[in-house]
């Protein structure tokens, strides 16, 4: 048999892709840019041929002397004269070169089979759906088993791998309709206004016995703002000044800036609304018994101490999601501690997101966030999305007291954010291939398998709280 070199195939490295111009444009552009940062040199007319050329003779001068595989994408476009003509003179110079599989068929649209062009009869196709990304692996085996040259920088190597894993992860999607959970609890209907007020004494007084009042409340333009009701407000602390109502703004047409306010501008109306908005959520968990726990970057989040839960927390959630989870456990001489970050959004909807973290402790002393970082995430290299999960529907479904939302009232006002967070159904879900062993005992002491626990994990630098914004 003739090999390729004998027809000057050795200096053949293009790979040319035909495909219907402009209707298939989108996924040719798609497969050539993988193909390129996967070291190999790709032709493709929609990126190739500068203004003025003539589209046939340069096609014709690449497949007669530079290409050495012609991938020709299958759609219901695939009859088109342009495409018609590329395949006629592709399969003559593949029996030129001797090479049966110069062409080589990759379906993006369902075809039959019988529908293909004469040319591509007998050659079985590469499928690229449901996903495109589904050629990908075995399209890299076949050039890879052809020979076909790529760059000879290291990089080629490492990035095919690179793409081979991440298109192989993407196959294990499936069209099956999934719940997606996420950590944005919307602040309940109803909320309260925001009242600003004046007092009959003076800045000072005002400012001294503020310093006593432990209620949700900022200063501005020399007024005291606050969302509690103003009875309780007013009696927050011994000896209080007598206050006079200034401004009664309603939250949603605050936080719009819609009302004429003393804010200098919607932002800043916003910063002092989040400010407050913290406040309540503190002062709601620090009630329920949570403590305080500061990071390493500076943020705080609010942990289950021991004691304060007796076992797991249970809960049948809609959807039939179930949970049971216990919340606080052992780690080696160190105990664990679920731990909720929060952060205020209010635009476009006013929610708060909470981020699910631990906090450590040893001998009833919570240890320092910037000691434990390392530790805290070698804990939880065995913690999968489900268990973040499920740990904080169980922190809020146990601050909720089992009800749709958890108060976070100072007072007789109507304040809450609701215990579930929003959920979306997603049109496909994926089939998961890892093996998945359970390291924690019903005891929520975590034992982890040998190539999780080394000690070097320790000395690990890992950002706290999520990110910056958390």
């Amino acid at each position: 048999m003739m090999s390729l070199s004998d027809h000057g195939a050795d200096t053949r490295r293009t790979i040319l892709i035909t495909h219907a111009n402009p209707e298939d444009n989108e996924v040719a552009r798609w497969l050539a840019a993988r193909l390129v940062v996967a070291g190999y040199d790709v032709w493709v007319d929609l990126r190739s041929l500068k203004g003025g050329q003539d589209f046939w003779d340069k096609i014709e001068d690449e497949l007669r002397h530079h290409v050495i595989k012609q991938i020709v994408l299958i759609s219901p476009h695939i009859r088109k004269p342009g495409v018609k003509k590329e395949l006629a003179l592709g399969d003559a110079i593949g029996r030129q070169l001797n090479d049966p599989g110069f062409m080589i068929p990759v379906r993006v649209k369902p075809v039959p089979h019988s529908e293909f062009p004469p040319e591509l009869l007998r050659r079985n196709a590469i499928e690229a759906q449901p996903s495109w990304s589904a050629c990908l692996p075995l399209l890299l085996e076949t050039l890879q088993d052809a020979g076909v040259a790529r760059s000879a920088s290291a990089r080629g190597d490492l990035i095919a791998n690179i793409i081979a894993a991440q298109e192989a992860a993407r196959q294990t999607i499936v069209p099956q309709a999934e719940k997606l959970v996420s950590n944005w609890f919307d602040l309940a209907p109803g909320r309260p206004n925001l009242r600003m007020f004046g007092s009959k004494g003076t800045p000072s007084q005002l400012g001294a016995w503020l310093e006593t009042v432990r209620l949700p409340h900022i200063r501005h333009s020399g007024l005291v703002a606050t969302f509690c009701d103003p009875a309780t407000f007013a009696t927050a602390s011994a000896h209080g000044p007598t206050l006079i109502e200034r401004f009664n703004l309603p939250f949603d047409s605050l936080v719009r800036g819609r009302d004429d306010t003393p804010f200098i501008d919607r932002a800043d109306a916003r910063r002092n609304v989040t400010n407050l908005v913290r406040q309540h959520w503190n002062l709601a968990l620090e009630r329920r018994g949570l403590k305080m726990f500061e990071f390493a970057a500076g943020k705080t989040g609010w942990y289950f101490p021991d004691g304060l839960i007796n076992g797991s927390v249970v809960a049948d959630l809609d959807d039939g999601l179930r949970i049971d989870r216990i919340l606080t456990g052992k780690f080696k001489e160190r105990r664990w501690h679920l731990c909720l970050v929060a952060r205020t959004r209010l635009w476009p909807d006013p929610l708060i997101r909470v981020h699910a973290n631990i906090a450590l402790s040893e001998e009833g002393k919570v240890l320092p966030g910037e000691t434990t970082h390392g530790l805290r995430r070698r804990l939880t290299r065995s913690w999968w999305n489900d268990k973040w999960r499920d740990l904080l529907l169980a922190g809020m479904h146990w601050l909720a007291e089992g009800q749709p939302v958890l108060s976070i009232a100072a007072g007789t006002e109507a304040f809450g954010v609701s215990a579930l967070p929003r959920r979306a159904e997603l049109p496909v879900s994926y089939r998961a291939s890892e093996t998945r062993p359970s390291e924690e005992d019903a005891a929520g002491e975590i034992h982890l398998s040998p190539e999780l626990d080394d000690d070097e994990g320790e000395e690990l630098p890992a950002p706290d709280a999520e990110d910056s914004d958390a």
